[in-house]
């Protein structure tokens, strides 16, 4: 397991632990995130076509329980998915660039080669959340809570994860070319450094 990153941010304020775990608290109550009858203000047009196109880029999701659902390959490029349950679904090979998902529960979803580049996750929830081989070039992890996850060859070029919050996240030879780091550091891991033809002879 590649510790590297998780010692940049071991130092991270108890505070911002305790919001995380408060947040999570939270949402179990309130429903939005443990799956309680909460108000859902994703129009439900658009649930439908998803569900049945596996075709909604730019959608109004915000908020919707999709908790459990096959959207493997889905295109959702430019939704909005922000407060959206995402719970053990799948999204394998999914296709998020650009994408809200802002306060987003991704909780033991598989999204293995799913597709965030750009995409918005901050105070995003990847609790057990499997992004094996997932593209997450430029997206925002800012505040995003990460418990367990897998991230084994994912690509994390220039993503912004000042203070995002790590619990045993496996980096194992992922890419992380320019991630600004908790403390605002940019990380070189995994970039490519030109060498001079000279030194090549």
């Amino acid at each position: 397991m590649y510790t590297g990153i998780n010692d940049l941010i071991r130092h991270c304020a108890q505070q911002r632990v305790a919001f995380a775990v408060g947040t999570l608290i939270l949402g179990a109550v309130s429903g939005v995130w443990g799956g309680g009858q909460g108000a859902i203000a994703a129009e439900e047009s658009a649930i439908k076509q998803l569900i049945e196109t596996g075709e909604c880029p730019g959608c109004d999701l915000h908020g919707a329980d999709l908790r459990r659902l096959n959207l493997a390959g889905v295109n959702l490029v430019g939704a909005d998915l922000e407060g959206a349950n995402l719970y053990y679904a799948n999204l394998d090979g999914a296709r998020l660039e650009g994408a809200n998902l802002i306060d987003a529960n991704l909780g033991y979803a598989s999204a293995q080669s799913a597709v965030f580049d750009g995409a918005d996750l901050r105070y995003a929830v990847f609790d057990t959340t499997d992004l094996t081989s997932a593209s997450m070039r430029g997206t925002d992890l800012r505040e995003a809570y990460i418990k367990d996850a897998n991230f084994t060859h994912t690509v994390l070029d220039q993503a912004d994860m000042r203070d995002t919050l790590f619990r045993a996240a496996d980096f194992s030879q992922a890419q992380l070319c320019g991630v600004i780091t908790w403390a605002g550091i940019k990380y070189r891991r995994g970039c490519a450094v030109a060498v001079p033809g000279e030194i090549k002879r």
